[in-house]
């Protein structure tokens, strides 16, 4: 069986140069053995003396990091840089970027009567015309008077006109007493309708009816 190199594990071959280390008689190939620089088992006498190791205290890391805040390139990112100016503004141009906001300006707004207001106090800054929106027409429903008196006529014991009118509680008030008396009480459900229809003159929303 062929010796195994130690320095790159492979079986050393009767035709290939070797030699031996002279202290622990470990075969090893010559280019191995050369390019190792002497032996390569540890402990060996003949192994080559390993490099001195390199210590670096905690003083010499914070100087570095120092000198690394103080350099001139780091001062250089760490500074804001001033806003570009725009580029000057040709003869017969006008800028179309508008101008910054003047907290100590106080603008005056001007309505379409050309009456001067004081502006509202969460506005800070001039040059600024907030739109004037027209108030909306509200819609009004507006019952029929002929309408509230026929359903008083012909459905007063169970409230009907009320129902139409918007008196939802006197109109259940009617339902109720009609039905729970069997329809006994349907009778002075139907007075009491005869009478609302000669008196109220505007639905429960204060609309008069047409």
């Amino acid at each position: 069986m062929s010796a195994v190199c130690p320095y790159c594990r492979s079986p050393i071959a009767p035709d290939e140069e070797s030699m031996q280390c002279e202290v622990c008689a470990t075969p090893h190939h010559a280019d191995c053995y050369a390019e190792n620089g002497g032996c390569t088992v540890f402990g060996c006498a003949k192994a080559p003396v390993d490099e001195p190791k390199i210590s670096v205290s905690a003083s010499d890391i914070s100087q570095q990091a120092q000198a690394a805040r103080t350099s001139p390139r780091a001062t250089a990112e760490t500074t804001p840089r001033a806003p570009t100016p725009p580029p000057p503004l040709r003869a017969g141009h006008t800028s179309s970027v508008p101008p910054p906001p003047n907290p100590s300006a106080r603008p005056v707004f001007r309505d379409d009567t050309t009456r001067s207001i004081t502006p509202p106090r969460n506005i800070s800054f001039a040059g600024y015309n907030p739109p004037v929106v027209a108030a909306m027409p509200l819609y009004i429903r507006r019952r029929s008077r002929l309408t509230y008196i026929l359903l008083g006529v012909l459905l007063g014991a169970f409230g009907g006109h009320n129902f139409y009118a918007g008196y939802t509680k006197r109109a259940v008030v009617q339902l109720l007493l009609t039905i729970l008396s069997c329809f006994f009480g349907g009778v002075v459900s139907w007075i009491w309708a005869i009478v609302e229809v000669c008196v109220v003159t505007e639905d429960d929303d204060g609309v008069a009816f047409v």
